[in-house]
Formats: C-alpha cells, structure tokens, sequence
C-alpha cells in the first residue's frame, strides 16, 4: 500500500529532530567551538538530514506492486514478480539504500526494476548528478585529484578508476554529439527546400589551427588537433613604443574543437564548431596558423572565402632559424640581421625577405645550404599569408597566441608528467575537454544524456 503523505512527514520530521537533538548535544558540549567546527557541524547535520528526506521518497515509490506485471521490452509478454532486491545508490545528499520489486521474464531471461526506470537511474551506483561530477572533474585534473577533490569538497567517496571508467562511457556519447553536429554542419539542404540567405550582422570572427603531441601507449608522441573559434574585439590600449593610445585587436569569447588522427575528421569538427558559433554571419573571417600544409588544405575545404595569415611569431621564428644557420645561434650578427628581416616581413615583403635568405644560402653549401633554401621556399610559398601591416590596421590579430593557449591547456590535462592514454581514452578526454574549454559542458552533457542508448 502506497504511503501517505502524513506517513512521510512523520519519518521526516523524526530524523530532522533526531539530527537537531544531536546537534544541540554537540553545541553544548562544545563551550567555545571555531567557525570552522561549527561549519563541519552543521553540514553534517544537513547532510543526514537530506540523505533521510530522499531515501524516505525514493523508497515510497516501489510500495505498490504492478498488477498485471510490466511487459518484456523484447518479447511483449507479461513480467511476474521475483520479490524485492536491494540496491545502494551514492548521490549528492548521501548513499541510499532502496528495496524495490524485481520483475523477471523467463522466455527472455530479462529482469527489470520499474523503480530504476522511474527514478531513470542509469548508472549501477551513483546518481546521474554525481556521474556528471566525476566526468566534469576528470576533464579538469588528473584522475587522482578529482577523487581527493569530490572527498575534500563534497564529502563524496567514489574512487579515481571508478570516475574513470564514467569518463570512458560518457566521453565517447560526447564525442557521438561532436560527430552529429559536425555532419549537420556539412549536410547539404533537400531537394526542394529553400534556404535563406544570412545578413552579415555578426562579429568579425577567425579560427586558429595547431596541434599539440599527446603520449599514446604502444605509438609514442602523436599529434592532437586543436583549433579555436574566436571572435575579434578592439580595445584601447597604450602603445609601449609612443605611449600613444591605440586599437588593438584581441580574441574573446573562444572556443574548441579538437581530434587525434588525421585532418579529414578533424576539419568537420572544426567547421561544425563555427558553424554552431554562426561563421556565416560573421562580418568578416579569418583563418590563422603556422605553415603546416594541413592547415591550409583545411581552410581551403572549409574557410574558402577567408582571409590567410601565417602567425607572425611562427613566421619570425623561421626568420631567426634561417640567421643561426648563416651566422651561427646566438650571434650578434644573427640577431641584428634577424631584426632587419621582421622590418621587411612586418610590411609585407615576404618576397625579399626570401630572395634575401637565398642569397646567404649563395654563401654556404650542404646541409647550411639546403636549411637555408629551405627557410627561403617557407617566406616565397607563404608570401600572401604575410601581410602584417595590412592585417593589423585592418583590425585583426597577427598572433595566434588563443590557438597557443589552447593547446596548452588541452596539454595540461591530456600531456601532463608521466601521462599516457589509450588512443580511445585520449579521444575521449579530448572530446570532454572542448567541451569544458568551450564553457558549455552542461549543454553538451544534456544532449549526450538524452541520445539514444549505446
């Protein structure tokens, strides 16, 4: 028989006494308690006070057994009653202990608890709120952190190859909802259905490429993709050189999309992430990276109507590369050459800075040669990628200092001391970190919680 109302409140009402006597015996005990004391008190009070409410509801759900019994989901056939079975389920208020009734269909072999159905309990211990916790943490800090975190914080005893294997499970219907997005993004319109033109109202927007070396087992050092979708805001800022204030562009509101494997994948990914931030109605774009072929094939397939820039400091890096060759590393004459060189490259003259290059490499043979021809055909192949002046005083950023910073923080968790990851766990990880980076985990998780069953 189902419980009533004056029932519960009774049960409830008796536990919340039973608490507040034992914590009156504990404030009289304790003449001159820390805040502190007083705090670990009172949660613990609250604590067992909230883990009775919810047990005493949960358990009032089962009372009343199901007359005829469920069908089998497979078969259709009516499920008969095996009795009631325990479970123990940790939750955000504390662990509970349900008894609830267990039906069984002997053509199938399948058992089913309506209450778990109910309660949508899809997890053998721990509550969705606490899976999400520990998938969360673990996109966060290291496994071992993230249990001493839930301990320290939440009062939460679950173990670190506990959350993992949670992490595993919903990274991989994460990485589901990436790969959906990605495929609408790139889906082409029905026959027949009108699509509407977009008005040019949005930010200036860009997307900035590079990749970050991750320790896989058994493969050594890979590279994971990463790129980040930005929008461009000036601000007002001193100029160090005249003190004058000036514009100057930044990379705000930025968010990831990233893959380890090939580019093909990651290009979807990466497009269907701008896609999601609305790439189309952005005033103007940009795409931006170091020289890596890949990148450019990719903003070729996807950012066709962008504009291209080099990332001014991979661009002086090859700069100071192509001095040490001729001058030796470190050398003053290195230096003062190098600094020349980024006055030209600055104004655009890509194309001298590479016929200069050349002729040093006039000067050497062998391998000094070769590096130096090298260096040479990277300014001449990039040349309309190098227009700094031009790209800054038409307001856009001529770093890639948001793709820099977010590789280093998809390394901070995934490129850590000692770390290595499975390929799928790497993959999985890298999924739940874009989406933390991003600042949209919740939404992410939601739409990963209501997909279909694996």
């Amino acid at each position: 028989m189902k419980r009533s109302r004056a029932e519960l409140r009774a049960e409830i009402l008796a536990n919340f006494e039973m608490q507040l006597d034992s914590f009156l015996d504990w404030a009289e005990a304790n003449h001159a308690p820390t805040l502190v004391e007083i705090e670990q008190a009172v949660l613990r009070c609250r604590r067992e006070i909230g883990r009775a409410m919810a047990a005493a509801v949960v358990n009032a759900q089962d009372t009343v057994q199901l007359a005829p019994g469920p069908k089998c989901p497979d078969c259709g056939q009516e499920m008969h009653i095996k009795g009631r079975k325990r479970k123990y389920v940790e939750t955000h208020v504390g662990g509970i202990e349900t008894k609830r009734c267990y039906y069984y269909c002997p053509r199938c072999r399948r058992g089913f608890f309506p209450l778990d159905e109910q309660l949508k309990v899809r997890d053998v211990a721990l509550s969705d709120t606490l899976v999400k916790w520990a998938v969360w943490l673990l996109g966060l800090v290291p496994d071992d952190q993230a249990e001493q975190i839930l301990a320290q914080i939440g009062d939460i005893q679950v173990s670190d190859t506990s959350m993992w294997r949670r992490a595993k499970r919903w990274g991989e219907k994460i990485r589901a909802v990436e790969a959906l997005q990605a495929a609408q993004a790139r889906a082409m319109p029905e026959a027949g259905v009108v699509v509407r033109g977009e008005s040019h109202s949005g930010p200036r927007m860009g997307v900035a490429m590079d990749g970050a070396m991750i320790n896989i087992r058994q493969e050594g050092f890979k590279e994971a993709k990463i790129g980040c979708v930005f929008e461009v805001e000036p601000r007002q800022e001193t100029d160090p050189a005249t003190q004058e204030v000036v514009e100057h562009p930044h990379a705000v509101n930025n968010t990831y999309a990233g893959h380890l494997g090939g580019p093909d994948r990651f290009g979807d990914l990466v497009w269907g992430e701008a896609s999601r931030r609305q790439w189309s109605r952005a005033l103007d774009t940009l795409v931006i990276g170091d020289g890596a072929p890949w990148i450019w094939n990719l903003a070729r397939e996807h950012f066709g109507t962008s504009q291209q820039l080099i990332d001014w400091w991979h661009a002086t890096q090859h700069l100071y590369a192509a001095a040490h060759v001729a001058y030796g590393e470190g050398s003053t004459q290195a230096t003062r050459w190098a600094k020349r060189m980024e006055d030209l490259l600055y104004r655009g003259e890509a194309w001298r800075v590479a016929d200069l290059i050349e002729g040093l490499a006039a000067g050497q043979r062998g391998e000094k040669a070769e590096a130096l021809h090298t260096e040479a055909r990277y300014f001449r192949g990039n040349q309309r990628r190098m227009q700094y002046m031009e790209m800054r005083e038409s307001g856009w950023p001529i770093g890639s200092g948001m793709g820099e910073s977010g590789c280093k923080q998809f390394r901070s968790r995934l490129a850590g001391p000692g770390m290595r990851w499975s390929r799928s766990g790497a993959e999985r990880m890298i999924a739940v970190r874009a989406a933390i980076l991003s600042r949209r985990f919740d939404t992410v998780w939601a739409a990963a919680y209501n997909s279909p069953p694996n």
